[in-house]
C-alpha cells in the first residue's frame, strides 16, 4: 500500500520538484514505500486535510499566502497522539527558530532548494521510521549535478516547466507593484529564488532574495525603491532564451 504523503506548498514549480522527485523513489531505495501525493496551496486547506488524517508524512513550505506553517504546529498538528512526521521547507532559519520548530514537532528543516538526494533520503528515511543522515553538498555550479542528482531529463523537464509558469509570476508581481502592495510582492520573490537557483540562475535568484528582503522592510503602503523591474526583465529573458 502506497504511503500518504501530504505537501503543503503553493509555489507551483517546487511542487512540481517535489512530485519529479518522488517518482524517483523505487529507484533511489527500494526499501521505501510508494508514495501517494496530494497538494495543497494553504494554511486553510491544509488543515482540512490533516483533520482528515491518513497521513504517512507531511512536507510543508514555511512561507504560505496565508500566514506561516509555524501556525499549524502551534496547533499540535505534529504533536498529536499518532501524528505523522512534519518537514519544513525554508529557505533559511537561524538556530533558535530551527530549535523551536523541533519543540512543536518538526521531525526536519530542509533548505530550499534542497537538493534531489536530500528530499529522498529525508523521505525515505521518515516513511521508514528513521531520521535522515545528512546529504553532503555537491560543489560546483552545475545544477544538474547540484540539485538533480545528474538527472539532465528530470532538470530539463523542470526547467522548461518554470520558464513556462514564469508569465504568472510576472503578472502577479506586475499587479503587486501596481497595488503598492508590498506582501504580496515579497511572496513572489520568495517563490521565484528558490526556483532560480534550482534552474541554475544564481544571479537572478540572489535579486529575487535582495528583493524578498527589500519587500519586508517595507512600511505599509510602500514598495522598494527597486528591484522587481530587473528581476522580472531577467525573466522575460530566459523565456525568450530557451524559445529560440
Amino acid at each position: 500500500m502506497a504511503a500518504r504523503l501530504l505537501l503543503i506548498e503553493d509555489d507551483a514549480s517546487i511542487a512540481r520538484f517535489v512530485e519529479l522527485a518522488l517518482e524517483e523513489m523505487p529507484g533511489h531505495d527500494a526499501t521505501a514505500p510508494a508514495v501517494e501525493l496530494s497538494l495543497v496551496r494553504c494554511l486553510a486547506d491544509a488543515r482540512t486535510a490533516l483533520a482528515a488524517g491518513g497521513w504517512q508524512l507531511v512536507i510543508s513550505d514555511l512561507m504560505l499566502p496565508d500566514g506561516s506553517a509555524e501556525a499549524l504546529l502551534a496547533e499540535g498538528h505534529a504533536l498529536a497522539a499518532g501524528a505523522p512526521p512534519w518537514v519544513i521547507f525554508s529557505a533559511g532559519l537561524d538556530e533558535q527558530r530551527h530549535a523551536a520548530l523541533a519543540l512543536q514537532g518538526a521531525a526536519r528543516t530542509l533548505r530550499k532548494p534542497v537538493p534531489l538526494a536530500e528530499l529522498l533520503d529525508t523521505v525515505a528515511g521518515l516513511l521508514r521510521g528513521a531520521a535522515a543522515a545528512a546529504v553532503a553538498e555537491v560543489p560546483g555550479d552545475d545544477p544538474v549535478q547540484r540539485h538533480f542528482g545528474g538527472d539532465r531529463a528530470m532538470y530539463e523537464s523542470f526547467r522548461d516547466g518554470c520558464i513556462a509558469r514564469f508569465a504568472d509570476d510576472l503578472a502577479q508581481g506586475d499587479a503587486a507593484v501596481a497595488g503598492g502592495d508590498a506582501a504580496a510582492l515579497r511572496r513572489v520573490a520568495h517563490g521565484l529564488k528558490a526556483v532560480l537557483e534550482l534552474i541554475g540562475q544564481p544571479g537572478l535568484a540572489d535579486q529575487a532574495r535582495m528583493l524578498e528582503n527589500a519587500a519586508a522592510a517595507c512600511a505599509p503602503g510602500q514598495l522598494p525603491a527597486a528591484g522587481w523591474g530587473g528581476l522580472a526583465q531577467g525573466l522575460v529573458d530566459l523565456g525568450a532564451r530557451r524559445r529560440r
